[in-house]
């Protein structure tokens, strides 16, 4: 049999439908069947049954999400599901009792940590970018956050916190550029790394509870004016600032600096109708993103690090002038 390595695009995925379809029978489902979704860092199947039942099977590809952090996943979902009214994608016990499947076959390559979830429906939410949406999303996030605090995660959840703008294990590769990079720009990136680091350092660790930590817009679906948040892969012990940061310049990136104050402005009524505003600034840890950004280029596209950072250097003087966050310029033409 061919190595699973040298099959084109095509091949691997037909190898792969094929393990899908057998891991699928180990569920209680009536006749299912699968249909390709998509493929990124996640492998995807929209599974059927004969009753008209739908289902996500997520396969992640080996080494993007450890067992622990799909079993942490489904352990905040189940309890999401059982102590709250937020639609969420619960996570499908097998019949085994496991609600991950470390999925291992010699037609294909490592080992594929798999969880069936219910479908989530409606359609995402960045296509619905309204100030009364977005206020629905504030209140989201004040449940989702209320929740994290209060649940008491049982044994096997994950103890890892997401407590500075690298918080994976990454190397600090900004800390260091090379001297190819101008100075003045080498500066200001370390005053930068400086001030989100100091950020999270001066976090109230009373705040500390378990969130999302990849909320964006389009991570949330709308369907009949309900939002059903999704994509609870990242789930780890962290900050609302940071929870709140993150999905605001997602928002910015996505929309434009006229219209973002506007809709931040909409999730922060939305918030503030079931908790007080977190007490961090979150445009310093928005910062910090965005040095994550340039960090991930010099670790694996360092020919476009100059040209990544030209892109930012604005971005980053206009916050000295005047805390505000901006978007990075477009990227030039090839």
């Amino acid at each position: 049999m061919r190595p699973f390595h040298e099959l084109s695009r095509a091949g691997q995925l037909r190898r792969l439908h094929a393990v899908a379809a057998e891991t699928i029978t180990q569920y209680d489902l009536d006749d299912p069947t699968l249909a390709y979704h998509g493929f990124d860092t996640n492998l995807l199947y929209r599974v059927t049954t004969r009753s008209g039942a739908r289902y996500m099977l997520r396969c992640a590809v080996p080494g993007w999400r450890s067992y622990e952090n799909l079993a942490s996943e489904a352990m905040w979902l189940e309890a999401l599901d059982r102590d709250t009214d937020i639609p969420v994608p619960v996570i499908v016990q097998s019949k085994s009792g496991k609600r991950v499947l470390q999925v291992s076959d010699p037609r294909i390559d490592g080992t594929w940590n798999t969880s069936l979830m219910r479908w989530v429906p409606g359609r995402d939410l960045g296509h619905y970018l309204t100030a009364a949406n977005l206020r629905l999303m504030g209140e989201l996030f004040a449940k989702l956050h209320e929740h994290g605090a209060s649940w008491k995660p049982p044994k096997g959840f994950s103890d890892h916190r997401f407590e500075n703008w690298l918080s994976r294990g990454e190397p600090n590769l900004v800390a260091d550029l090379p001297r190819s990079i101008p100075k003045r720009s080498r500066d200001i990136v370390d005053r930068m790394d400086r001030i989100a680091s100091d950020a999270y350092r001066s976090m109230d660790v009373r705040d500390l509870r378990v969130i999302h930590c990849d909320l964006w817009h389009d991570n949330i679906k709308i369907h009949r004016g309900v939002l059903h948040p999704l994509d609870f892969e990242d789930t780890i012990w962290g900050y609302r600032a940071h929870d709140i940061a993150m999905a605001m310049l997602d928002l910015l990136e996505d929309t434009d600096e006229k219209r973002y104050p506007h809709l931040l402005s909409a999730f922060r009524k939305g918030y503030e109708t079931l908790m007080e505003w977190p007490a961090e600034p979150i445009e310093p840890l928005q910062i910090g993103r965005l040095l994550w950004t340039i960090n991930w280029v010099a670790r694996n596209e360092e020919e476009w690090l100059g040209e990544m950072i030209d892109r930012h250097v604005p971005v980053f003087e206009r916050f000295e002038k005047d805390g505000v966050v901006t978007r990075p310029a477009p990227p030039g033409p090839n």
